[in-house]
């Protein structure tokens, strides 16, 4: 049966996939056909889905397990059922990309590709369509928020924040290449108590000039005065116990507490011994920090113009450094929103005066109290939410006694505002967010905003190790995500002068900056976002496996092979790539467009990580069986050529959708 035009440009743009396709046409022909026959089968049955990657590609590179689906039903042998539905297909198959239908042990029926036709079409779509092959487009685009990072603006970015950032801004890179329309927005906190402790260390100090990177700046400040702020605390709570006569365990467990928090403060002082003893003294004679912090937050929330001032003052030169570091790391924002204009415009009051009117509310010693439960039951959100019907929810706290909003709150209010210019919202945050992520579902549902729920995703960060150990930002002790960068600079450059010590220092440096800051990159987003990542050195700048400077390296290979041929010519046909190497790296080339659509679709960037490495890994293999610069057959040189460039094609397109930047020489 003669191609249509239609499905020659689908072939183009997805050569596995219109291999599958007409696999799974074949199928479904053949197995109507094995129905008539046999008079019975199994009833609406998924063909597609039957069709999975055989675990060996000596078994062929497409199989069905629907052969023991029917097998079942007839009370036969899978292998039975699988001969027979293999010769019904083979007789009604459009052998174009398909070359082989064939019954194995136990039951599978394996499809293999004509490598030949599929070489030629790969090949050709990559030529023809360069740096977008495979960018295969959504039929359903939406406008779509990804936020993401959203780090408290009282100290630098850590690590552990870093991998949110990193994610989020694959999401991004990911779903705007699917044909979304993305917009990334990081969402200052900037009414919490942690930004008024850095206020009010500031302003002690007589908000002075930042000495270095801002952010690194400040955050001593914050880290110093957090720390000595609770030292007085605990201090008055343990005279308070005593004065009161309480029972001895409670004393000893608020003095283990101080005791802890003055070893911090001794790590701090040796650290930072300006900032610690100026803002020791001065804090010593406020009668009640804790009541000066506490000001800040009730004036801030209320807009009272100096206090406003001050606090959008030092959350600026925060941000400052903040985009800074993100900018080195190639991440970008379109929008950056401050919580506190949702107080100030009166978002907060206009959320919290609805979910009052709603019946879920109660009031608990002065606050404002939602009941989440009584919404989850009466709406049946249980099933809706993915929850075990045994997960007790408990309320969630909308207002204090004194009237201010939690953060909580203040979330359900920003996300309806991130809404209503998107069809899709997507929260990139830590795992330990998942109650307040489904709370923030639960207040849609109470409020109407029925569709809004539905097309709100929580993407859960897990936690990030740095060589196994965890951190604490509020305790000071965590490593920024500055020094990490800091730090796998200097190992790549150390690899890179060993490795080419004839280039120049300065290409050195920009080659050495480019691999470390993929190889950061690429050594968390290649582990799933939701699990425990152990970010260790060792394998961030491997060579020789599943590292960004292993696929740089591929690339660089490719790069350098076009670069000693000079001109190139293009090969008459391409038929001539049968070695087993060459025809492995055709097939992973042949995958792209489904991958990188699966990826996208799935929300899934360490997918395309682990292609590109698999990418990397065959292109290796590859260049050290088929020799380019001195096979004698022209024909065959040039034929090869057309490979090296489709894979440098490839990699330089995965590079961009993970956020890398690959360095022509290593």
């Amino acid at each position: 049966m003669a191609q249509t035009v239609k499905q020659k440009k689908q072939g183009l743009a997805n050569p596995f996939g219109f291999f599958r396709h007409e696999c799974e046409s074949a199928l479904k022909a053949g197995y109507s056909s094995f129905q008539k026959t046999s008079g019975h089968g199994v009833r609406d049955v998924d063909i597609a889905s039957t069709l999975e990657d055989p675990p060996n590609p000596t078994f062929g590179h497409l199989a069905t397990s629907l052969s023991f689906e029917v097998a079942k039903a007839q009370k036969k042998k899978p292998i039975e059922v699988a001969r027979t539905l293999a010769e019904t297909t083979r007789k009604v198959a459009t052998l174009d990309l398909i070359e082989s239908i064939e019954a194995t042990e136990p039951g599978y029926v394996n499809f293999r590709a004509n490598l030949a036709r599929l070489t030629e079409l790969t090949l050709k779509s990559i030529q023809r369509d360069g740096s977008e092959y495979g960018l295969l487009k959504t039929h359903a685009s939406e406008k779509t928020v990804v936020e993401h990072t959203s780090a408290n603006p009282a100290r630098p970015i850590h690590i552990g924040t870093a991998k949110g950032a990193l994610f989020g801004d694959a999401l991004a890179r990911l779903l705007a290449a699917r044909g979304h329309s993305v917009r990334t927005h990081f969402y200052i906190d900037d009414t919490g108590r942690q930004v008024a402790i850095m206020a009010y260390g500031y302003k002690l100090l007589g908000e002075p000039t930042p000495e270095g990177k801002p952010d690194h700046f400040i955050g001593k400040i914050y880290s110093v005065t957090a720390t000595l702020v609770e030292i007085e605390e605990l201090k008055k709570r343990i005279a308070l116990l005593k004065k009161t006569e309480e029972a001895d365990t409670d004393i000893s467990a608020q003095t283990k507490s101080l005791d802890e928090w003055v070893g911090i403060a001794a790590d701090l002082q040796g650290k930072y011994p300006k900032e610690f003893d100026k803002l020791s003294k001065l804090i010593s004679k406020d009668p009640d920090p804790e009541k000066s912090i506490q000001e800040l937050i009730q004036k801030y929330e209320k807009k009272e113009p100096d206090t406003s001032a001050l606090m959008r003052r030092v959350t600026r030169i925060i941000l400052t450094g903040f985009d800074e570091t993100l900018r080195r790391a190639r991440i970008r924002f379109d929008q950056w929103d401050w919580e506190s204009d949702l107080l100030w415009t009166g978002r907060v009051a206009e959320l919290v005066g609805q979910l009052k009117e709603s019946g879920f509310t109660f009031n608990k010693g002065g606050a404002l109290e939602l009941d989440v439960a009584k919404a989850v039951e009466k709406f049946g959100l249980r099933q809706i939410l993915g929850v075990s019907p045994t997960f007790e929810f408990p309320p969630l706290t909308l207002l204090r006694s004194d009237g201010t909003s939690l953060y909580p709150t203040r979330d359900i209010a920003y996300t309806l505002y991130k809404f209503e210019n998107a069809e899709k919202v997507i929260n990139v945050i830590g795992t330990e967010q998942s109650l307040a992520q489904f709370q923030v579902k639960v207040a849609f549902w109470i409020t109407g905003h029925r569709k809004e729920a539905e097309k709100f995703l929580y993407f859960p960060i897990g936690h990030l190790l740095l060589e196994g150990q965890n951190m604490s930002a509020r305790r000071g002790r965590f490593v920024t995500f500055d020094q990490v960068l800091d730090e796998t600079v200097t190992r790549a450059k150390s690899e890179v002068d060993r490795r080419s010590p004839t280039l120049p220092d300065e290409i050195r440096k920009r080659i050495a900056d480019r691999i470390a800051i993929s190889a950061v990159r690429y050594a968390i987003l290649s582990v799933d976002a939701i699990k425990s990542t152990n970010f260790v050195w060792d394998k961030v700048l491997n060579f020789e496996a599943n590292s960004a400077a292993f696929i740089n390296y591929a690339y660089t290979r490719s790069s350098g092979i076009l670069r000693k041929l000079g001109k190139l010519a293009e090969p008459k046909k391409l038929d001539l790539l049968k070695d087993p190497a060459e025809q492995a790296l055709v097939l992973e080339l042949s995958k792209f467009p489904e991958t990188f659509a699966r990826a996208a679709d799935d929300l899934n960037p360490t997918m395309l990580c682990l292609y590109a490495n698999l990418l990397a890994q065959r292109f290796h293999e590859f260049y050290e069986k088929s020799d380019i610069s001195h096979v004698s057959d022209n024909e065959l040189k040039w034929q090869r050529v057309a490979l090296v460039l489709a894979v440098r094609t490839v990699l330089k397109t995965l590079a961009g959708l993970l956020g890398l930047e690959l360095a022509e020489r290593m």
